[in-house]
């Protein structure tokens, strides 16, 4: 059996890292993708509650930055820049995806980023875990 001969949708998971505040660090996780595939729906989850304010912030954005389609949103990006943007301990975010089809079709070998940009002097990211649901095409 081949890898693209799963049926149904597989959990594929970017760990996020923690990056502590005024660290001025940027960073994230990537997947490499395993074949073609349909992004079906993803989620963000945090070890620890991140709470959003409005002059020291971070913002998750979600790409597939391979050769070609390196600034392609697969996601709509998350900025933690008010009070009212939080992602509660261990409680699931659902990723808005993008509108357009083909952003939603990763190829072999496309690299599926989660990237991390601080302003300011940022927040504490807590780490955690996008998991991506995703079916071969």
């Amino acid at each position: 059996m081949q890898y693209s001969e799963l049926a149904g949708n597989l959990g594929l998971r970017v760990a996020v890292p923690y990056i502590a505040a005024a660290s001025g660090a940027a960073g994230g996780g990537n997947l490499v993708c395993p074949g073609a595939l349909q992004i079906v729906s993803a989620t963000w989850t945090a070890n620890a509650t991140v709470t959003g304010q409005a002059t020291n912030f971070v913002t998750l954005s979600f790409f597939n930055r391979t050769t070609g389609a390196g600034t392609i949103q697969w996601a709509t990006a998350i900025a933690y820049s008010s009070g009212g943007v939080v992602a509660t301990k261990a409680t699931p975010v659902t990723l808005t995806l993008s509108s357009t089809a083909t952003d939603l079709q990763p190829a072999l070998g496309d690299v599926l980023a989660v990237e991390i940009t601080t302003t300011g002097t940022g927040l504490t990211v807590p780490g955690g875990i996008v998991e991506i649901n995703a079916r071969f095409r």
